[in-house]
């Protein structure tokens, strides 16, 4: 490959983001109120209006922002939920709008106050987009593949970035200068190889592979025929619940319903998809019945919990942080990546706000995202431990045998059905689960869990188990 450099931006005071996915708008906002210039990198070509795009695969599947989440970004981005709605996404109570189904049934539905916005990716990202693009100091750069770092004759602080020119024959490389790098580049983050090229360690990663794969479907309303909500989630249980879905309505009435599977491919045809759905107990085979089907199928298989510890290395770079999906990724189905990312650029915006200038931000950065994703963390995998094949630690065998009890629970106990909203929603952490108050229900609650109540009908499989494909 022929190596042309040049120089694409430079000068004091300049921040580079790696990825314009949700985590690097959030992190090329927060970096605009403290830098000259910010440059944000992109491997697609970013469309200009609510469109998917190859980079984002999972665009195509129910998102929604969640009330830690909306909260985090409405204070990042003002009057964003109003923007949102008035692009036709609603707005609805988790507790009073959304119909859950258990392993042992369906909670009551009642007004919490606990607000969430089911909105596509692809609306949600064109809106922050432009919001980011607005800001004086942000410049876009996009079809650019980053390839490496550069650093300081010590080695120890990073420069800027190497990337390479995507669609040019033959590739041009390019150099980046800048004062600060920020990996937010998401599951496909190359900084441990990145990293060891320095001479710096590896970090140690933890995952939890559920095995889950999805299949999405889009259903409009039939013509002249008023849409309706419809939100419904029949939950995963682990060991015996291997089958679930996610569905709820987005802007225009638009209905998503992905289907989830454990340990077994998910439907590809029209055919499969209704039986799978006929599978379920949450009404969703009647609800589509009024709708139309867009004719694609989108099915998604990297549910990986995956954490990489940068937050334990001894030695980091002055000059790098990395955050969102590059350091912990979440399975998609508890709605967590979202709101952990809006958390990490609030973090940064107050580091960046008290600490600005001072040596060790970034490994403290780090850390402070180590403490701040061990908590989504710990309630993601969970649940999602009971489907990993082998013996389990105590411990987590603990967690799955209070978990079931739990969700047992849950459609019998109003205000233990809040307690799991608020969690859910990241209002409160996992050990509002474990208060008192619950503890005691949970361990004084004498009625026999069935042995499958995983499962609220057993389904006739799709074919012979096996991992998604």
């Amino acid at each position: 490959m022929r190596d042309r450099r040049t120089v694409m931006g430079a000068g004091r005071d300049h921040a580079v983001v790696i990825g314009a996915g949700i985590a690097g708008l959030l992190a090329a906002r927060v970096l605009a109120g403290h830098f000259a210039t910010v440059t944000l990198i992109e491997r697609d070509r970013l469309p200009d209006s609510p469109r998917s795009r190859p980079g984002t695969p999972q665009d195509r599947h129910p998102h929604g922002l969640l009330t830690r989440g909306a909260e985090a970004l409405e204070s990042l981005f003002p009057g964003l939920r109003d923007e949102l709605a008035a692009n036709g996404a609603p707005v609805i109570d988790f507790c009073q709008d959304v119909r859950f189904r258990f392993p042992a049934g369906s909670p009551r539905s009642m007004p919490s106050g606990i607000l969430a916005q089911p909105v596509s990716r692809p609306l949600l990202e064109d809106v922050l987009r432009r919001r980011v693009r607005a800001l004086g100091p942000v410049v876009v750069r996009c079809g650019y593949r980053v390839t490496g770092l550069l650093t300081d004759a010590t080695g120890r602080q990073v420069t800027g970035i190497r990337a390479a020119v995507r669609e040019s024959r033959p590739s041009e490389c390019v150099t980046v200068a800048a004062d600060l790098v920020v990996d937010a580049s998401g599951r496909s983050s190359k900084l441990p190889d990145w990293l060891a090229r320095l001479g710096f360690p590896v970090p140690r990663r933890s995952t939890v592979d559920p095995g889950i794969g999805y299949a999405t479907r889009s259903y409009v309303p039939a013509p002249g025929t008023a849409p309706g909500d419809r939100n419904v989630v029949q939950m995963l249980a682990a060991p015996h619940g291997r089958r679930g879905c996610f569905a709820t309505t987005v802007e225009h009435g638009r209905l998503l319903v992905a289907l989830q599977a454990v340990h077994e491919r998910p439907p590809r045809t029209d055919a499969e998809f209704a039986a799978f759905l006929g599978s379920l107990d949450g009404g969703l085979a009647e609800a589509v019945a009024t709708r139309s089907p867009q004719p694609s199928i989108f099915r998604y298989s990297h549910a990986v919990n995956r954490r990489l510890h940068y937050h334990r290395l001894r030695r980091w770079p002055d000059g790098l942080l990395a955050l969102g999906d590059a350091v912990c990724a979440f399975n998609p189905v508890y709605g967590q990546g979202m709101a952990v990312a809006a958390a990490e650029a609030q973090l940064l915006d107050d580091l960046l706000d008290r600490r600005a200038g001072q040596a060790g931000l970034e490994k403290r950065f780090q850390r402070r995202l180590g403490s701040l994703t061990l908590g989504p963390w710990l309630l993601a995998t969970a649940a999602d431990r009971g489907w990993q094949p082998g013996p389990k630690p105590l411990a987590a065998r603990a967690a799955l045998w209070y978990l079931r009890r739990l969700y047992f629970l849950i459609p019998r106990v109003p205000a233990v059905f809040l307690r799991f909203a608020r969690v859910m929603t990241m209002v409160a952490g996992p050990a509002a689960l474990a208060h008192p108050a619950v503890l005691l229900r949970v361990l004084l609650d004498r009625r026999a869990v069935p042995a499958g109540s995983g499962d609220c009908r057993a389904p006739e499989p799709l074919s012979s188990p096996r991992r998604p494909s």
